[in-house]
């Protein structure tokens, strides 16, 4: 299969490509420099240019976009604040818009469980929740990117899968500490990918059959987000943080 990751540069970018360059071949595409090689290709530029998405999706069979903003941004402040919010929403729009004209029918959105931090850690969550966004840009953006992307489902026959990624860690790294139900290891979040991969409901007469969500988090004991769903995709995580299945 021929991928396209967006935000390429960042480490969940580079974790994805990294576990998927063996067996299909990629295309990464960042503001920043990229190296590539024989199996994997790269595009410099930005999902807000029209011209530059058109070059990343040409040719491709899906799309990962992993939602990370480019490595640099204002340092602070509203112009920090209105980047993240351009890139989340006009550029979403701008990156799956020139994917849907170009024929790619697989579509995956890296959202962020932080949206159900308004909820009590004794709240078994599911992806029928609402989610109570707060209004830090970093978790309103990656909400509204979400939102944007699910669009894409309900008009056009597309695929469109949004992964709802926990607090990226690796398991070695918070060993010892009070387990937070938000962590979520980087090698179980790309397992997810790989799973969302296989997802192919671009036929359906339905748009909510083409759209799904799934919360992707560890399956601990007690934990915040149950991920039933996301096992009936495939998603097995096996980084528990010393606890859970």
């Amino acid at each position: 299969m021929n991928i396209l990751i967006t935000g390429a540069s960042s480490r969940l970018g580079q974790a994805i490509a990294t576990d998927l360059r063996s067996d299909h071949r990629l295309r990464l595409m960042d503001e920043a420099s990229l190296e590539g090689d024989d199996r994997v290709e790269v595009v410099h530029g930005s999902i807000l240019k029209t011209d530059d998405t058109w070059r990343a999706v040409r040719g491709m069979d899906a799309l990962i976009h992993t939602g990370e903003p480019p490595p640099h941004l204002p340092a602070a402040g509203r112009d920090r604040d209105h980047k993240l919010l351009d890139l989340a929403t006009r550029g979403t729009h701008t990156l799956f818009q020139a994917g849907v004209d170009a024929g790619i029918k697989r579509f995956i959105y890296a959202g962020t469980l932080s949206i159900f931090k308004g909820y009590a850690d004794d709240v078994y969550l599911t992806e029928m929740w609402k989610p109570l966004p707060a209004s830090e840009m970093r978790q309103m953006a990656r909400y509204l990117g979400e939102l944007t992307s699910r669009e894409f489902a309900r008009d056009f026959m597309v695929t469109v899968t949004g992964l709802r990624l926990g607090e990226l860690v690796f398991e070695e790294e918070v060993q010892g500490q009070t387990t937070n139900p938000f962590w979520l290891d980087l090698r179980d979040a790309v397992q997810a990918f790989r799973c969302a991969l296989d997802r192919d409901k671009s036929e359906q007469v339905h748009w909510i059959e083409r759209w799904a969500v799934y919360h992707i988090s560890a399956a601990i004991d007690n934990p915040k987000f149950l991920i039933d769903q996301a096992r009936d995709m495939g998603y097995e995580p096996t980084h528990n943080f010393g606890n859970g299945q």
